[in-house]
């Protein structure tokens, strides 16, 4: 046996290592691969955006749904225009959506400096706090909510 140190990343390396893992997932579940790889159970995209007066972006949420989970990846809204329940109804339009889409849960991450406040507002339960997650002191917060 032995070991080394790559220094370097290639999509090569990336597909080598990866195919092990998904070798061991499949052989451990099945069932759960096989349906994921269906084209109904394919993650799909859930964004939405929020325009001014102007039609400027001043808010967005990028987002995806597969089986029971919405997956919230982004949730900004421009500073000028915070406070005014813009974030809150981008949820809401995501948390609805999803359910017509048939999930039961929602999943979202925050930094310590950005909104850990906001979730809760909203009935998220923190699911986990990773500290000092970005090596200068923030930590990262994990939020869930059961949309059902």
């Amino acid at each position: 046996m032995d070991f080394h140190f790559q220094t370097t990343d290639s999509p090569e390396l990336q597909e080598s290592i990866g195919a092990l893992l998904r070798a061991y997932n499949r052989e451990r579940n099945p069932v759960y691969y096989g349906l994921r790889e269906l084209p109904e159970h394919l993650p799909k995209p859930l964004n939405l955006v929020a325009y001014d007066s102007t039609n400027s972006i001043v808010g967005g949420l990028l987002a995806e749904t597969q089986f029971e989970w919405l997956k919230i990846h982004i949730l900004v809204v421009a500073e000028q225009v915070r406070r005014h329940g813009i974030g809150r109804r981008l949820m809401t339009m995501a948390e609805e959506e999803a359910r017509r889409r048939g999930c039961k849960r929602s999943f979202v991450d925050t930094m310590g400096f950005q909104s850990p406040d906001f979730y809760p507002k909203l009935q998220y339960q923190l699911a986990g706090k990773l500290e000092n997650w970005d090596s200068h002191g923030h930590a990262k917060y994990l939020y869930t909510k059961l949309l059902i």
